[in-house]
């Protein structure tokens, strides 16, 4: 993971503002920056925090993040389905919804 210096970000921002027909890929493939997301956090700093962007944050500043994943529980070998009584399910389900899907064809059939 290549870091870069301070001066340089400023200088994509400003570039970026600069020349506004631009987008976030076309900044970062002119400077060489592997990826778009990359600028587009730099400029979203700027703009949050303005002359103190690219500055490391003491740590009560740290933003709290929101809608944080929870681990999900982990399921034991015991629980998984064998792929034979998966198939064998996923052909019942569609031979079931093919049932169904002719059944209203026929009613509508009859209804006209």
């Amino acid at each position: 993971m290549v870091k870069y210096s301070k001066e340089f970000k400023e200088e994509i921002v400003q570039y970026y503002h600069d020349h506004p027909e631009l987008g976030y890929l076309s900044i970062a493939r002119i400077y060489d920056i592997p990826s778009d997301e990359s600028v587009r956090r730099w400029i979203k700093e700027k703009e949050e925090r303005g002359t103190h962007a690219f500055t490391p944050r003491p740590k009560s500043e740290k933003p709290i993040k929101k809608n944080v994943k929870k681990r999900t529980e982990v399921i034991s070998t015991e629980q998984w389905e064998e792929p034979r009584e998966a198939n064998e399910r996923v052909a019942f389900l569609e031979a079931e919804n093919a049932y169904l899907k002719k059944l209203i064809a026929l009613r509508k059939e009859g209804s006209n």
